[in-house]
């Protein structure tokens, strides 16, 4: 009898509006938690003087080389290799770095360009969601879920790369678009492309969603075109036309990885917000949208591209957490309105626990995404040890080939070389551009250029496999595998005729040292 009694007290408070609007607070209380924590994470990262994740190091290399005057698009050699990425964000990063110098803080200008994107992304969220439903609960529920995916996607969000920025002008686009102005939108789409040019075929279908305006659509997608073609021939001729040589060609040539597109789906696109799909679901199975007008047809076009380009994306080798933000962004969009609409579904059918239901979901998976910020902040010891990791560089003698973080060679003093990934990807393209850095690749192995050469992995893939035949010596950085970091220097690599005075300065009772063959 008492289980009876509580059950039909449950079941009347989740039918009483007093349980919607404690529902309601707890579902904003959620998003504004999960918008503190990144609000915090960003503010402690943004001023941090070190990288954060590999791919920065030779991001914030461009950036410099941009603020004094050398090209971006060049030649590839060992001494650089730019990024396969459009260049909007680098020209942005490199006027806000400008404004706040490079200093002690010398990410800042790239954090801050990243954190205000991701702050200007949560507003787009919002304003999406509101003004398809008019209601403000859900659309802040949607900004949630955005920002609250910081760490399930690497805190990529205050990054300096280029997807904050690609994913903020997406979803100005699509605001632009779902409210008319179509001129606009266009243009803003090419702004988009050309931070991360993978969005070149989504942003002409999305577009199509206004066929049922064909005037209208035919003008933006003229817009659009021509925009899109002036932008590309004009910065082919500004460099020679190594700009499309690198965007285009070398970009286009990285190889499928089949696994990863088998399991896009259901294990990056499903399971992490899954709760948030059986919203949308419920959703689409009991509203039943009317398939054919302009909103169906909106999100409809919008949610093929943006997955679909993904897939593409994620599909080939070297895609990582940041290739999904596009898609968690506009799930967050379809979160934020079916919740309304099964919220307007029960007001309107008279079914207040509906209402309760899916507020609960809401809570429950926005209380799913907390996290602990301070696992990605780095500490004093680490901060330290990488102060220290400077100190060795700058006492090796001859030049020095950190090879996945040219950032922390100019630290030392050392200039600065071509990233693996960026160098990599050129030498496995096809084609005569290649052949030069490819025959001072071989000499600089072969001839000993380098002193030292700093790896992450002693055992490298594709065209830096055999490194380490060339520089078998191999001495332990000292550097561990931090939380917030995807990859780090692990190690010298010397060759075996180092002098000994050489190696006996990188070596202290906690070094792993590894011969490998060396008379040593």
């Amino acid at each position: 009898m008492q289980i009876d009694e509580w059950q039909d007290r449950a079941m009347g408070w989740a039918r009483s509006p007093q349980a919607k609007r404690v529902l309601e607070a707890a579902v904003v209380l959620l998003s504004a938690f999960l918008l503190l924590l990144f609000l915090y994470a960003a503010w402690r990262r943004v001023r941090y003087p070190f990288e954060v994740e590999w791919i920065e190091s030779n991001m914030l290399v461009s950036v410099l080389r941009i603020l004094h005057g050398q090209g971006l698009y060049v030649a590839p050699s060992l001494d650089f290799v730019p990024y396969l990425y459009a260049p909007v964000y680098l020209y942005l990063a490199a006027a806000v770095t400008k404004v706040v110098g490079v200093g002690d803080h010398g990410y800042a200008g790239l954090r801050l360009v990243s954190a205000l994107a991701t702050l200007v992304s949560c507003a787009a969220i919002y304003a999406l969601v509101k003004t398809e439903t008019a209601r403000r609960v859900p659309a802040i529920a949607a900004a949630g879920l955005y920002v609250g995916c910081y760490a399930m996607l690497g805190t990529f969000f205050d990054i300096g790369r280029v997807d904050t920025l690609f994913v903020c002008l997406m979803l100005l686009a699509l605001l632009a678009q779902r409210r008319g102005y179509l001129i606009l939108a266009a243009l803003l789409w090419v702004l988009c492309a050309q931070t991360k040019q993978t969005v070149f075929p989504m942003a002409f279908f999305i577009l199509c969603a206004e066929w049922q305006r064909p005037r209208r659509m035919v003008a933006a997608l003229a817009t659009y075109v021509v925009a899109a073609e002036v932008s590309i021939h004009a910065l082919n001729h500004a460099t020679g036309g190594w700009y499309g040589y690198y965007v285009f060609h070398v970009a286009k040539g990285l190889p499928i990885v089949w696994r990863q597109a088998a399991l896009y789906l259901p294990t990056n696109v499903l399971a992490p917000i899954g709760i948030a799909w059986v919203v949308i679901v419920a959703a689409l199975v009991l509203t039943r949208p009317q398939i054919k007008s302009a909103v169906a047809m909106f999100y409809g076009f919008v949610s093929v591209g943006v997955i679909g380009i993904v897939w593409a994306v994620q599909a080939h080798r070297g895609a990582s957490n940041n290739a999904m933000m596009p898609v968690f962004a506009w799930v967050a969009v379809m979160f934020g309105v079916a919740m309304a609409r099964l919220l307007e579904r029960g007001e309107r059918r008279g079914m207040p626990q509906l209402s309760t239901l899916v507020l609960v979901a809401a809570a429950a998976q926005l209380a799913a995404l907390i996290y602990n910020p301070g696992g990605y902040i780095p500490t004093q010891n680490q901060r330290a040890a990488t102060e220290q990791f400077i100190g060795e560089l700058r006492a090796l003698p001859g030049d020095v080939w950190v090879i996945d973080h040219g950032y922390d060679a100019l630290l030392a003093g050392k200039q600065a070389h071509s990233d693996v990934q960026a160098l990599g990807a050129v030498l496995d393209a096809p084609g005569l551009p290649s052949q030069p850095v490819r025959e001072e690749f071989e000499a600089a192995k072969r001839d000993h250029r380098f002193s030292v050469v700093v790896v992450d992995n002693t055992n490298p893939k594709g065209s830096f496999q055999d490194i380490d035949q060339a520089y078998p010596l191999a001495i332990s950085t000292g550097l561990g595998p931090y939380r917030y970091m995807t990859s780090q220097a692990q190690w010298f690599l010397l060759p075996c005729e180092t002098p000994l005075a050489l190696s006996r300065t990188l070596e202290t009772a906690d070094r792993t040292i590894m011969p490998r063959g060396c008379d040593y």
